[in-house]
């Protein structure tokens, strides 16, 4: 058994996405059922999930978190001091563009109104590199299953500030993957900020979009894995 696999992990999916999300990946890591601890991204501030993740986080877990769910953690990293380490996927931690608001809430109130399976099937090209109706079937039943915390969801994206300072000044061991076609939090403008951390690496995956966890499970699950064991022996020597 991996290391990985024997940890507890929290896990925080992104925008109109339920915890299966995350299934491919943890199951190719080995992660149990029971060692897989979900937080519901269903609040509309960031402050909101300070409580949650730190009643979550009590010592040794790792944290991951996708899309909204990793801009989350970006935001409170001072609730997860006691975490192993902090996986961000597909992770957006700049504020929201100004004058974005409309069209957020735009989509929230298709989504409102039931078209939520519409709305995914009409920006596929944007979420995913795969073609696959297989994938996009799934990813439109997550939306409409979750289209009942859109308006939270909206809200907390677009009145985010930035966290790349809180990225840089924290002393937790971090995991940043992205797909190199993410064309919905693209990895570019990471690139400055993971070698201002103080503990982080960055995979940018070749071919793979937004969705990579679930285009290619393998290898982001690889991807983590081999950083895991990096990230967490620094931490270690440093202490």
């Amino acid at each position: 058994m991996t290391s990985e696999a024997s940890d507890e992990w929290v896990l925080l999916p992104g925008t109109l996405c339920t915890p299966e999300v995350f299934a491919p990946l943890l199951d190719h890591l080995g992660v149990a059922e029971e060692k897989q601890h979900f937080i519901e991204v269903n609040a509309p501030h960031l402050q909101d999930y300070d409580g949650p993740l730190r009643a979550a986080a009590t010592g040794g877990q790792i944290v991951c978190g996708f899309s909204l769910g990793a801009m989350i953690l970006a935001h409170n990293l001072n609730a997860l001091d006691r975490a192993k380490a902090v996986i961000l996927l597909a992770c957006n931690p700049f504020p929201d563009p100004k004058g974005n608001r409309a069209n957020r809430e735009a989509v929230r109130d298709r989504i409102l109104a039931g078209e939520a399976r519409d709305w995914v099937e009409e920006n596929w090209a944007l979420m995913s590199n795969d073609p696959s109706e297989t994938l996009r079937s799934f990813v439109a039943d997550m939306a409409k299953n979750t289209s009942q915390f859109i308006a939270a969801q909206t809200e907390l994206a677009v009145s985010r500030p930035g966290a790349s300072e809180q990225l840089m000044a924290t002393k937790l061991p971090l995991i940043f993957v992205a797909g190199d076609r993410d064309q919905l939090t693209p990895p570019d403008p990471l690139r400055p900020i993971v070698p201002a951390c103080q503990n982080a690496t960055f995979d940018v995956l070749e071919g793979l979009g937004h969705f990579a966890l679930l285009e290619a499970p393998d290898r982001v699950a690889m991807a983590i894995s081999r950083r895991l064991e990096a990230v967490v022996s620094k931490s270690n020597s440093e202490t």
